[in-house]
């Protein structure tokens, strides 16, 4: 009987190596690989391709960052770790938004085959079906996601910013109930609880975990949006100057935060310091790939008429109506700007004739 249960025992570990056998040729095959063995590591090959792949995804260029995704997934040489089922997803997500949503979909069912444990997958491919309208399949995934997130209030949080994007708010915030479950008291526990009650609307207590947050030194090399997140807080309270203060301390650390700056510029505006509002505006455009542009030059020129930089202004929306033609508000500002720098040239034409008058009769 032992023997039996010795043999059973061998023929189950057999087949479940047998199993993960066929999942990793499964999954080799959806990232189109060759399983040829380990053979020599190309690592750092691979995270530079990784690397474009992901400037390609910035850039808007999403065939490109297809193509380096695969070839990152190339230099793996069949092996699969976290870094190829990373890079499946960067993968997947590309695929995406190029318009190949069923192709994005194969990806994540590859990876959750190999791992059924994948947070990230379970997300992704949630949110593809959000966005192909089958909620069931969404939620169903979501709760997947939730299920594998441990600690990771990112997703959390997401789960419920994509749900009340989708009008199922009350979907949304068991999520960020969950979350507040998590257990730590250290800066990026702190600071997530402190966002998540921002999302709730609890000014109170939001303010309460971020000021314990950004009173706690920041580890080496971990990066979060405390201070970011106590300005918004106290921006909702009307606290306007301690908003101030923590935009600025976040800015001086993000100075590639275009979002920032456009606040930044935005508040510098309510105070009527123009100069100061133009130079955040500036400063938001000059950084790489701003989401914001349009509303950083729409600032950048309304700050520009506000110190009677007209000529400036006009430049700056001539080309600005050029490439937001939509913006019909911006056509007829520019109208009348057209108007303010021809009467300005007038005025300046004619101080110029009455000074050369002058200039005659004395002599």
């Amino acid at each position: 009987m032992a023997k039996n249960r010795q043999t059973i025992t061998k023929i189950q570990i057999k087949n479940k190596k047998a199993h993960r056998c066929v999942v990793v040729a499964a999954l080799a095959i959806s990232m189109g690989l060759l399983l040829t063995g380990c053979g020599e590591k190309k690592t750092e090959n691979e995270l530079a391709y990784r690397k474009i792949g992901m400037n390609a995804m910035a850039a808007g260029d999403y065939e490109e960052a297809i193509n380096n995704f695969q070839l990152a997934l190339n230099q793996s040489k069949g092996q699969i770790r976290n870094l190829e089922l990373d890079i499946c997803m960067q993968k997947a997500e590309a695929l995406y938004r190029n318009g190949q949503a069923e192709d994005a979909i194969a990806v994540c069912d590859a990876v959750l085959d190999y791992d059924k444990s994948y947070a990230d997958a379970y997300y992704l491919r949630g949110n593809l079906y959000l966005q192909q309208g089958d909620s069931n399949k969404a939620l169903a995934d979501y709760e997947q996601a939730a299920k594998y997130a441990d600690a990771d209030y990112e997703i959390y949080i997401q789960l419920y910013e994509n749900l009340s994007r989708a009008g199922m708010k009350e979907d949304g915030e068991k999520y960020l109930n969950e979350a507040l479950e998590l257990k730590g008291n250290g800066r990026y526990h702190l600071t997530n609880r402190g966002y998540i009650y921002y999302l709730m609307g609890d000014y109170e207590k939001a303010t309460e975990q971020l000021q314990q947050a950004v009173a706690i030194e920041p580890k080496e090399g971990e990066d979060d949006k405390a201070e970011l997140y106590l300005a918004q807080t106290a921006e909702k309270l009307g606290d306007e100057e301690t908003a101030t203060k923590y935009y600025k301390a976040y800015a001086e650390n993000h100075a590639d935060d275009s979002i920032v700056l456009e606040e930044l510029g935005n508040m510098a505006m309510e105070k009527a310091d123009y100069a100061d509002a133009c130079a955040y505006y500036q400063k938001g455009l000059q950084t790489m790939n701003p989401v914001n542009e349009q509303l950083l030059r729409r600032g950048e020129i309304a700050a520009l008429e506000q110190m009677y930089e007209f000529e400036q202004a006009k430049e700056k929306m001539a080309q600005y109506v050029l490439d937001y033609p939509e913006d019909e508000q911006a056509a007829r500002e520019y109208l009348f700007l057209k108007t303010r720098t021809a009467v300005a040239d007038q005025i300046a034409e004619e101080k110029q004739e009455t000074e050369t008058v002058s200039g005659g009769s004395i002599q």
